[in-house]
Formats: structure tokens, C-alpha cells, sequence
């Protein structure tokens, strides 16, 4: 495997930044891509304890687009190419990203919200103490819902609807979960929510946007859920409750508790294998998966369009902040 090799007087913009609860120390020789990252960057307050450092070179006489993604990895080092132009090092044991770009790459701000930005949180998180959980993440006040499902079981339509329903988004497909004292924190990132084609039967306010074909092959419409939807925003809550998304062709709505050993199994499946190296990682992630696996868990099994599964889920919730807030 190749090796970045940087010069670090080469790099003279440095800043403090935080995606996700991560926080990020960046360096770079590029002005322009110091500024894309900052607008992505969320308040370093929010940052969970230690975080990673990203070392990015910049070369100004290439303008190479961003080429079919190709990863590679051996033991806790995982190099990702996009084009012979845009290499990626990611040193998991370390905690740090080294790279080296074209021009066009530092000013794409589209590429490091929707592609780099999440790959790099899958591929630290677990180092970082952020745990990758395929789900959603809404939150009403103050308190969070995470909604799972297979690919397809419409969790980012959901979100939509919930979010004109008087919920605010976290995320609408991957949640970033960290421990926080005895609870746990999910995280979001500003990555646009991603709407199969069908969702425009739903939400007129998809009418006149176009459809995109998203890194994994699917055409989806890729979309700012506060631009498009008007949506309220928060990066962080606590979650209460973990829901499991299931489609059925019968209308209506049920709801069945689900175990513990259920939602480990879920959670667990989602994220990636960790090298022997990093057997400290391996045990504060699974810490974390079991406080996830601990929170009150339903299926929710609905027929109908996303407004009705919106509706119901928040008499749903409704009922069990009572639960918490009335009756304890």
C-alpha cells in the first residue's frame, strides 16, 4: 500500500472542527478547503473526548472530479481512492486521516458532506468512541427516537414526515451514538436526507427537484431537509426509545415490544469488525451497544402513507414521555 508522506510546515491552516461529536483537528495547505470544512463543522462544545486529527494536501494544478470510490484495507489501516488524484489514509490505531486531493475536490463541498465526511466517522468512529448505528434520529423535546429498519423499510421518508409533525431531525440513515456519563448521546451529521423515487407521492415539495444517483447506485432525491422541508435541526439528543421500522400491505398500525437480545443483534450487525489492535475500542463499542440495546424497543409494523405512520408514532411517544414524566 501507498503512503502519504505530508510535510506538516506545508500545512499553515489549522482549526478546531467537530462533525458528528467528533472532533477534528485539521490541517491543510488549502484556504478554500479550510473554508468548505468549517461550514460543515458543528460547535466543538458538542465534541465527545478525544477525537482525530485530518491532514489534508491539497494539489492546485489537478482538477481531477472525484473518480469511483476503491477501499482497501490491513489491520487498522484502510486507504480509500477516488481517482488516481484523491487518496485517503485513515489510521484507525491513531486516530488520523492523511490525504492528498485535487483543487476540484477542496472547493466540492457535496463530496465531503455526503461521502467523506460519513466514511470517515464508519471508519474512526469506533476509535472515537462514536458508535455507526443504521437508523434515524428524531427528537421532540429534549428526548430521542431512533427508528431502525432494513434498507427500504422507509425510515428517511418517516423522518420527513415526523419532522412535519412537529419533531426535529437528527439524521434519517446512519445515527452516530456515544456514551455520556451513564446515558448515551446520538449525533447527526449535515448530510442531506436521501428520498427513494416514490416519495415524491407523498411530498409535493419534491416536485421540480431531480433525482441523483447516490454513492451506493441508488437514484434517490438527495435534498436539504431544512431548504426543501423547512424542517428544524438538532445534532444531538438523548434517546429514549428505539423503534423497528416494518412495512405491511394490511392498513393500520401495530406496535409489539421487542427484547433487548433483539436490538443487540440489530445493532451489532451494523457495524464493521475492528482489528485485534484495537481491543480497547472493541470494548467501549460494545459498552455502547448495550446501552442502546437497553432502551425501551418496539416494532412498529404500519400500513399507509408516511403522514399516517408519522401520526401515530407521535401518539406513540406522546404516551411514554408520560410514562417518564408524569407517572415516575
Amino acid at each position: 500500500m501507498s503512503v502519504i508522506s505530508i510535510d506538516q510546515a506545508a500545512l499553515p491552516y489549522s482549526m478546531k472542527l467537530c462533525f458528528a461529536g467528533a472532533a477534528c483537528h485539521l490541517r491543510t495547505n488549502s484556504f478554500q478547503l479550510a473554508t468548505v470544512l468549517k461550514g460543515l463543522s458543528i460547535s466543538t462544545d458538542d465534541a465527545v473526548p478525544g477525537g482525530f486529527d485530518m491532514r489534508v494536501v491539497v494539489d492546485e494544478a489537478s482538477d481531477e472530479a472525484a473518480g469511483e470510490p476503491h477501499f482497501r484495507g490491513l489491520h487498522h489501516v484502510v486507504i480509500a481512492s477516488f481517482g488516481g488524484s484523491n487518496v485517503f489514509v485513515f489510521d484507525i490505531l491513531r486516530r488520523t486521516l492523511s490525504a492528498s486531493v485535487s483543487a476540484a475536490i477542496a472547493r466540492d463541498d457535496r463530496f465531503w458532506r455526503e461521502k467523506l465526511i460519513p466514511i470517515t466517522l464508519g471508519v474512526l468512529g469506533s476509535a472515537m468512541g462514536l458508535v455507526p448505528v443504521h437508523c434515524a434520529c428524531l427528537e421532540l423535546q429534549g428526548d430521542g427516537l431512533l427508528i431502525a429498519g432494513v434498507s427500504g423499510a422507509g425510515k428517511s421518508t418517516l423522518s420527513v414526515a415526523l419532522s412535519r409533525n412537529g419533531f426535529n431531525y437528527v439524521s434519517d440513515d446512519w445515527t452516530y451514538v456515544s456514551r455520556f456519563g451513564d446515558g448515551i448521546v446520538a449525533h447527526g451529521t449535515s448530510a442531506p436526507v436521501k428520498l427513494l423515487p416514490d416519495a415524491v407521492e407523498h411530498f409535493n415539495n419534491l416536485q421540480g427537484c431531480s433525482l441523483q444517483r447516490s454513492m451506493n447506485g441508488e437514484l434517490a432525491y438527495e435534498v436539504d431537509i431544512v431548504e426543501t422541508f423547512g424542517a428544524q435541526v438538532e445534532r444531538a439528543c438523548e434517546p429514549r426509545w428505539l423503534i423497528f421500522l416494518e412495512r405491511r400491505q394490511r392498513a393500520g398500525a401495530i406496535f409489539t415490544p421487542l427484547s433487548s437480545a433483539e436490538a443487540r443483534r440489530y445493532v451489532s450487525s451494523s457495524v464493521e469488525r475492528l482489528p485485534l489492535q484495537l481491543h480497547e475500542a472493541v470494548a467501549m463499542r460494545e459498552q455502547t451497544i448495550e446501552s442502546v440495546a437497553l432502551l425501551p424497543c418496539w416494532r412498529f409494523q404500519y400500513g399507509g402513507t408516511p403522514q399516517f405512520a408519522a401520526n401515530e408514532l407521535r401518539e406513540f411517544v406522546a404516551y411514554r414521555r408520560q410514562e417518564i414524566y408524569v407517572y415516575e
